[in-house]
């Protein structure tokens, strides 16, 4: 008997954990509760903690802590920071990896050795290149193209910055060469409106110059004519004072 492969949706990954934490508030940030609540510091607090981190439960999706309780605060004996203590229960989105899944991620490296595949900035995947021997596919796939790729092992502990597995490609989801040549053709486009804007408003002033040129010539042909007729009438003027004077 054949036993097919588990394909698992990635959105399966995503669930929802629990945290008990012990915050601190230091003595600066005593001065922010006179514009926001000790709830809201904490909140803050937590997140910069805890999110964009891997934990016990797995990697925390930024934005999706949420403070549901808290203790007394109190000021531990013997400790002479000024900080006040407080256990909050938080609620967060985690992401853990399950084998068997397919996801689908951004080529980010490649090499020799394979694919380097990043899944939303929680899991970072290596793609041997052994396991994919003749795969043309594969072979062509480039920096910056959207892959799928199925999840095998992976391995992580508390406060990696990330999620490191190992898995199989797929395919291709989206070409960054697609895309670059849909870029160079909308490019080549916009530089031929360009040009041709640029023609129009090159022969715009062609025709402006041609006009303005033929007026000036009427103008100069006109005050022409007009001393002419001057050099007339003075002639005649001076053959009529001849007149009179014999």
């Amino acid at each position: 008997m054949i036993t097919l492969p588990r394909i698992v949706d990635s959105d399966t990954m995503e669930s929802t954990a629990f945290f008990e934490k012990k915050i601190n508030i230091t003595p600066s940030d005593f001065n922010e509760m006179k514009t926001t609540t000790v709830d809201e510091i904490l909140t803050k607090k937590a997140k910069a903690m805890m999110e964009n981190k891997c934990s016990e439960h797995g990697f925390i999706l930024p934005g999706s802590i949420k403070l549901h309780s808290r203790s007394m605060g109190y000021f531990e004996a013997a400790r002479f920071t000024g900080d006040a203590i407080y256990y909050g229960k938080l609620e967060a989105k985690v992401i853990y990896p399950v084998d068997g899944i397919r996801v689908t991620g951004e080529v980010i490296r490649k090499n020799k050795m394979g694919l380097y595949v990043n899944y939303q900035n929680a899991i970072h995947i290596q793609v041997p290149r052994d396991l994919h021997l003749g795969n043309e596919t594969f072979d062509n796939v480039q920096v910056g193209d959207q892959v799928q790729v199925e999840l095998k092992r992976s391995k992580f502990a508390v406060n990696d910055l990330y999620i490191l597995s190992s898995g199989l490609f797929i395919d291709v989801i989206g070409s960054n060469q697609a895309v670059s040549a849909v870029e160079a053709e909308a490019s080549e486009a916009e530089s031929e409106a360009s040009e041709a804007e640029a023609s129009e408003a090159s022969e715009a002033s062609e025709v402006s110059e041609a006009s303005e040129a033929s007026e000036a010539s009427e103008a100069e042909s006109e005050a022409s004519e007009a001393s002419e007729a001057s050099d007339a009438e003075s002639e005649a003027s001076e053959e009529s004072d001849k007149k009179s004077e014999e």
